[in-house]
């Protein structure tokens, strides 16, 4: 896989050489909000990533990130290469393990081939979690995770309290729509 493949939903930052990489673990993290504060009047929530740790020493974190398109509602898929199992920035991560052998890259090309990278955020600028869920839902429909699905369900769930604790918080959802603009 190369970027050349990829449609303009997709910011890479490693090289092509990471994407060639065998997937360890694959952990979903929500990130600190350090002061539990919600934006425009809306109950806190967390940022959420997915870390696919490669070896005990570095991941590949994607990041579907809203800021694009006319409204700033449309996401990317920001791939970047961290030198620790998942980003610093996690408050609480789940884990989950590959039932066989797959590169970063088949998990990439599993996103694309599902149009999981053009996805579109809620009017309130959420849908993190909803688009993680899906895209655990489809490594588990591919057979790489194995009951990763509900689990990370209930996870997601979930607004993680800074430092400790967590209560339900309602799951917002985006829009996934077909892709066709390739990167030159």
């Amino acid at each position: 896989m190369s970027s050349a493949i990829l449609d303009n939903n997709w910011d890479l930052d490693v090289s092509n050489e990471a994407l060639h990489v065998a997937v360890q673990k694959v952990h979903i993290c929500a990130l600190r909000n350090e002061f539990n504060e919600g934006e425009d009047d809306q109950p806190p929530t967390n940022h959420w990533v997915i870390c696919l740790q490669t070896s005990p020493k570095s991941s590949i974190m994607l990041d579907i990130a809203p800021g694009y398109g006319e409204d700033g509602l449309r996401g990317k898929i920001l791939v970047t290469l961290l030198d620790r199992s998942f980003t610093d920035e996690t408050l609480r991560h789940f884990t989950y393990t590959p039932e066989r052998p797959i590169e970063v890259k088949d998990i990439l090309s599993i996103i694309q081939a599902k149009s999981r990278q053009a996805y579109t955020f809620s009017p309130e600028w959420e849908g993190c979690r909803y688009w993680i869920s899906v895209v655990i839902d489809d490594l588990e429909s591919e057979g790489i995770l194995t009951d990763a699905s509900k689990d990370a369900l209930g996870k997601l769930s979930m607004y993680w309290i800074c430092p400790d604790g967590q209560e339900p918080r309602e799951m917002r959802k985006g829009n996934f729509s077909s892709s066709v603009n390739m990167i030159e």
